[in-house]
């Protein structure tokens, strides 16, 4: 065998074994190949940063004002904020992989200069299974598929404890505080989950919304007066506000009116884990936790 052929056989004995060895996730984008596993890694998303977390995953650039209490992320560097990315701080990090999602998802073609990106976004339609699919493509990145499995099946078992508890005969409307403003959250929004894997008989189909903003009034609530109603504060949530206005905006002689009061069936809501961290595996487990003790108090008659 002469020396060409033989260097020729090394190279593409070489190129298989990459092959072999590359690690294709799918994205947003579709699907996407990486010859090894990444070292230094940036994320925006917040429910990105919420599932690495909860996977073992150190992220070393994040977004500031993330709010999520449940993270430590005191020794990663901020290089930007949730909508727009610190290109320069970014370029010298030299990160061998970030990643975009939701309110990042516009950055693409910025950040593809400096660096390797994935557009991680999640697809509206059940949120709660496209998290899981997102979670499992970042496993396979990290080799994390064994925690991955472990974090579903508990996943799993909190919604099937949580949908004990649901009757689908009962309307739930879930109304979400932004500032001063009421808005309503449908089945076509971020907690479209609760009616596909909880069951729940979501109200507000009718209201016309702008993105996932449906502003509504208290007459619309009193018109529908829904069985449940389940409150969350914006502000609270993303850290615009120290304190939780969500009871104090239900209660009013509007609102005394429905079926949700007199029953004393309003569920108020930390929306961190909704809200904020859209798609978050912890997220999810703590907005599940926080079904199921809420619906059971509410249902054995405690206030």
């Amino acid at each position: 065998m002469n020396v060409s052929v033989f260097i020729s056989l090394v190279s593409l004995c070489f190129l298989f074994s990459n092959a072999a060895q590359a690690l294709t996730v799918s994205t947003f984008r579709g699907e996407v190949s990486f010859p090894q596993t990444p070292q230094t890694v940036v994320a925006f998303p917040a429910g990105v940063i919420d599932t690495l977390d909860a996977l073992g995953v150190l992220v070393q650039g994040v977004p500031e004002n993330l709010f999520l209490d449940y993270v430590d992320t005191q020794k990663a560097q901020t290089v930007g904020t949730l909508f727009t990315a610190d290109i320069e701080k970014i370029h010298k990090m030299s990160p061998d992989l970030v990643i975009i999602g939701e309110r990042s998802a516009l950055q693409y073609e910025a950040l593809t200069d400096v660096a390797p990106v994935i557009d991680l976004s999640i697809p509206r339609g059940n949120t709660f299974q496209e998290s899981l699919k997102r979670m499992h493509s970042l496993a396979k990145l990290f080799d994390k598929e064994d925690k991955a499995k472990e974090i579903e099946n508990r996943l799993y078992e909190l919604r099937d404890q949580a949908k004990q508890w649901i009757n689908p005969d009962e309307s739930v409307m879930v109304v979400m505080l932004m500032g001063r403003a009421l808005n309503v959250l449908s089945s076509q929004t971020r907690i479209d989950w609760f009616q596909e894997e909880l069951g729940m008989n979501l109200e507000a189909s009718d209201v016309k919304s702008l993105n996932e903003v449906a502003p509504i009034s208290y007459e619309y609530i009193l018109s529908k007066n829904p069985d449940w109603l389940i409150v969350m504060d914006r502000d609270a949530s993303v850290g615009r506000s120290a304190k939780d206005l969500s009871k104090e905006y239900m209660d009013t002689p509007l609102i005394h009116a429905t079926k949700a009061w007199q029953k004393n069936q309003i569920i108020y809501l930390n929306g961190v884990g909704t809200l904020n961290s859209v798609g978050g595996v912890q997220g999810i487990k703590h907005t599940l936790e926080e079904l199921i003790k809420t619906f059971s108090v509410r249902i054995n008659g405690q206030s």
